[in-house]
């Protein structure tokens, strides 16, 4: 999980509404239908509509991010869940979750993001519920991954999801990944990767899965009329210039998606 700042979170906040306009320009989904499209095939029915959801602030390690906990309660909301920041933080704030009938309960530390369903003893992870929400976004922009080939950057955690996703799907998937223990270990589990250095990448690739922790690196010259980027993290991959080309076809929001797949996940 991307750790955010307290000014992206604030950002991420006001643009919800712009984000969720340009999703379902290229893909044809809001933040429901795509987290519905991604916990199940076919689609399901989530019961978001109203269900009680706390976010708890964690204040262990480096601490908590001001406005976080904010914006995922902002977002609950967005999807019609009744959803509120508990005033206390920590366990205490577990305790006032569940006192006030929270069906799920989001938390936070250095090192996870998950979401608890408290009745049925169901744990989601952000890593691969926002992987797997991201792919999703990537099939529906593109109709089909059926044969595609995708070009994958970064086998971190949210790499290594997307990477299964997108080979469930169907997908034809390249991987530009300069640590060998990494590419070694998604490998040896199975997954049918084909390394390829960036550059041959991109020259045969149209749909992109950003999943590196470095930015800037994939300029306007790199892109097509035809590429599409699933970019979950900060910074993207694209210089300004590449986005600004790519538009819509640049879907970038580093929380939404994320949080839309692991309630519906929780709750389904």
């Amino acid at each position: 999980m991307t750790r955010l700042t307290a000014e992206e979170v604030t950002t991420l906040t006001d643009r919800l509404g712009e984000f969720e306009a340009g999703l379902r320009e290229i893909t044809g989904l809001g933040l429901r239908e795509l987290a519905m499209r991604t916990v199940a095939h076919p689609p399901v029915c989530v019961p978001l509509y109203g269900a009680r959801v706390a976010a708890v602030p964690v204040t262990s390690g480096e601490g908590v991010i001001r406005g976080f906990s904010d914006c995922v309660g902002a977002i609950l909301r967005h999807l019609g869940c009744d959803a509120w920041v508990t005033a206390q933080p920590d366990l205490r704030g577990v305790q006032e979750a569940y006192d006030g009938a929270a069906e799920v309960v989001f938390l936070a530390d250095d090192f996870r993001f998950v979401a608890l369903n408290t009745g049925e003893r169901r744990c989601v992870d952000n890593d691969p519920a926002t992987a797997d929400g991201y792919a999703t976004a990537l099939e529906a922009a593109a109709g089909s991954l059926l044969s595609r080939h995708v070009l994958l950057l970064g086998l971190g955690p949210v790499g290594r999801g997307a990477a299964r996703r997108l080979v469930s799907r169907g997908a034809a998937v390249e991987v530009v990944e300069p640590d060998r223990a990494r590419l070694r270990a998604a490998l040896d589990v199975g997954l049918k990767l084909q390394p390829v250095t960036l550059a041959d990448g991109l020259e045969r690739c149209d749909l992109i899965f950003d999943a590196t922790p470095s930015g800037g690196f994939i300029d306007a010259g790199d892109v097509t009329p035809f590429t599409v980027a699933a970019v979950p993290g900060l910074p993207s991959a694209f210089t300004p210039a590449a986005q600004a080309a790519l538009g819509a076809r640049h879907i970038h929001e580093p929380l939404a998606v994320g949080v839309a797949v692991m309630v519906a996940r929780a709750l389904v």
